[in-house]
């Protein structure tokens, strides 16, 4: 289904090659990591745990959103409790960072 996301992309001309969706994905998800790492931005092991998982949801299917949290794999580390843990009070701001930064 994302896939059809970059079909439609390409063929109304917003990007000029046909790349499959998760693909582009991944490779804002490294451009984000990237400018957060030079913007002194640093993400544990945990965080990165999250984060690589939220990244698969998006590119699978086009976003991410708290309830997500709920179903697996996130459930493998304690779900929407899980993520406050690991990733504190920016949870949510991650997860609405993620979803603008990578889905444009």
């Amino acid at each position: 289904m994302t896939d059809l996301v970059s079909l439609l992309r390409y063929t109304v001309g917003t990007d000029d090659e046909l790349v499959p969706y998760a693909d582009r994905v991944h490779e804002k998800y490294a451009g984000w990591l990237s400018q957060q790492d030079q913007a002194g931005v640093t993400f544990g092991d945990k965080e990165r745990w999250w984060l690589d998982r939220m990244v698969s949801v998006i590119a699978s299917s086009a976003g991410i959103n708290t309830t997500d949290l709920d179903d697996a794999p996130f459930t493998e580390r304690g779900g929407t409790d899980g993520a406050l843990r690991d990733l504190g009070d920016r949870a949510a701001d991650l997860i609405d960072e993620l979803n603008s930064e990578l889905t444009a």
